[in-house]
């Protein structure tokens, strides 16, 4: 969420000030740690989106550099302190600095890092925290960095192999409405004082260019809701957890997405319990991090273990699993190795959906550009057609 504040400085001049937190105590304690002292702070609007984090403070660069100094002997006080000194963006000065005052005042490094959720994941505080009782803080980043790189390279496959697809779509629709809006009416004009037969195509395109013109705010201002509409389900958490639902329940893309699903769950439980948490604290912490569609599940399963029912059956009734991961699940169970368990069945599930990936990048990009070839041949024959009426050519 963003805040916009005014804020009376350190140098006695009132300023205003724009702050992206997860809620107003944590936007009070990002300016107070800056110096400043609050005197007016009102919402400004969400950005669930685009911005779910602070867009000035990098974790990944956060966690090399933490990780960095406290390999080097420095303490954890003093590592964030000359981070906070390199770092000259106003906003991660002020994380880092809202981290200084809550270590010096004797507060733990996850309680500090608690007290900034726009900033610092759920999960990460808990691995931190875990951490802080065995003295591996260092160990826990570093466990964490391989989790995010595991968690990137899925992504960016899935975004590399979607960017072609989108991007043809784009502009074909784009240039299927220009064709439809601005062309064909055009045409139509011609054929209707040339006095074309209103029959076949001729008489559709005749149809459909009085239509525009006689309604061109309209015809326009469908294509715009369109847009607005399909823009609206990437942005706003809601229509997308329901467009994500609907295609969850789909037969083929679903049961993809599912899988690719099961491996994040599988890889960040196997990381909690790496950390030290038990398996119910690190389910129900995934839960958080997964789809809506999937949050009854993942809270049935919580619920079943916490009873002392095993895992793997469990799993299996909640519909978290498949038969292969079933067989490693018990084999865990059953030799107390079950992170480790945990980590082979996600590496199995991100192989399998690195697979399908690269079947479905083969397949998609020809199917569309087979399917706007058609689309746009057969409004040009539509244009052309009359043509060939009106030369007695057909």
């Amino acid at each position: 969420m963003q805040f916009h504040a005014k804020v009376l400085t350190p140098a006695r001049t009132i300023e205003d000030v724009t702050v992206d937190a997860a809620g107003e105590a944590e936007a009070r304690r990002l300016i107070a740690s800056s110096g400043g002292r609050v005197i007016e702070l009102r919402a400004g609007g969400t950005l669930p989106a685009l911005r779910a984090r602070r867009s000035d403070f990098d974790l990944k660069v956060f966690n090399q550099q933490m990780h960095s100094l406290l390999s080097a002997g420095q303490t954890v006080v003093d590592a964030i302190d000359v981070l906070g000194h390199n770092d000259r963006k106003p906003g991660s000065r002020a994380v880092y600095e809202a981290l200084l005052r809550e270590l010096r005042s004797g507060n733990q490094l996850s309680d500090a890092m608690a007290s900034l959720p726009s900033v610092f994941p759920v999960l990460y505080v808990a691995m931190v925290r875990a951490s802080e009782t065995t003295g591996s803080i260092r160990t826990s980043i570093e466990r964490y960095m391989l989790y995010q790189r595991q968690v990137d390279d899925i992504r960016n496959k899935l975004v590399a192999a979607a960017t072609y697809p989108l991007v043809l779509l784009s502009v074909g629709s784009l240039v299927i409405a220009f064709l439809m809006l601005y062309v064909l009416p055009r045409f139509a004009a011609v054929y209707e004082n040339a006095g074309s037969m209103a029959t076949g195509s001729a008489g559709f395109a005749q149809w459909w260019g009085a239509f525009v013109q006689n309604n061109t705010l309209l015809a326009w201002s469908a294509v715009g809701a369109v847009y607005a509409l399909v823009i609206a389900a990437i942005l706003h958490p809601r229509l997308r957890a329901a467009v994500y639902g609907r295609v969850m329940a789909s037969p083929w893309i679903g049961e993809r997405l599912h899988v690719l699903q099961l491996g994040r769950l599988y890889r960040t439980i196997s990381m909690l319990l790496n950390s030290g948490l038990s398996v119910l604290s690190a389910l129900r912490m995934t839960r958080a991090s997964l789809p809506l569609a999937m949050h009854d599940d993942v809270e049935q399963a919580a619920r079943m273990i916490s009873e002392g029912l095993p895992m793997s059956d469990v799993m299996r009734q909640c519909r978290l699993t498949t038969e292969v991961a079933v067989r490693l699940l018990a084999a865990g169970e059953s030799s107390g190795n079950l992170e480790e368990m945990m980590a082979r069945i996600a590496d199995f599930y991100d192989q399998e959906t690195a697979r399908w990936i690269d079947m479905a990048g083969r397949l998609i990009e020809p199917v569309l550009m087979l399917g706007m070839g058609v689309v746009v041949g057969a409004i040009v024959l539509m244009l052309y057609s009359p043509i060939f009426d009106l030369a007695n050519i057909v």
